[in-house]
């Protein structure tokens, strides 16, 4: 076989050759990296990976931790600012500023910093589900942290700017209730 833009007779085409091809596999594999396997990732082990880490990011940061509720997911959330309106639930279209931040406290999202509020529909997974469950514990009005363990936030993929895994903090101020 005879290919006229390139003599395989030639070792350094050759090597070239074998080594593009190398190149090529090797990206359209890595590539395939983000999918984790449902067998072998250990769901009890990262959470609790994440309790600890919120646990530290609480006494790093000095969070008082008697103003904290725990639920029985592992979600945080510490209320704030109290809210004066109704009860937000299941159902309810909401709209809410947050700022999203990691537990090193970098900003990874900010519906502030775009400058529009989001709204969504509460428990109709629209959003991550620490964030389903967080407002409804709120009301209108109100300003709360959640922190989001990574099975409710984006999990062992991650998304975005978001790492697969990650503890999840939420500053989020409930506005309305449509």
């Amino acid at each position: 076989m005879s290919f006229p833009f390139i003599n395989l007779q030639n070792v350094k085409a050759s090597s070239l050759l074998k080594a593009l091809l190398f190149l090529v596999l090797s990206v359209s594999f890595a590539s395939c990296g983000d999918t984790v396997d449902p067998y072998t990732f250990d769901v009890e082990g990262q959470k609790k990976l994440d309790e600890q880490t919120i646990r530290q990011y609480f006494r790093l940061n000095k969070v008082d931790t008697t103003a904290v509720v725990r639920t029985s997911s592992g979600l945080y959330y510490l209320n704030d600012v109290p809210g004066t309106g109704v009860q937000i639930k299941a159902g309810d279209e909401v709209e809410v500023h947050y700022i999203g931040k990691f537990v090193n406290n970098a900003t990874f999202d900010s519906s502030y910093d775009r400058g529009d509020s989001f709204s969504f529909v509460v428990g109709a997974g629209q959003v991550i589900k620490g964030w389903d469950e967080g407002l409804q514990l709120m009301k209108v009005g109100e300003e709360a942290h959640l922190f989001i363990p990574s099975h409710l936030g984006y999990g062992p993929r991650g998304r975005g700017s978001v790492p697969p895994s990650a503890v999840l903090i939420f500053e989020i101020k409930a506005i309305s209730v449509k």
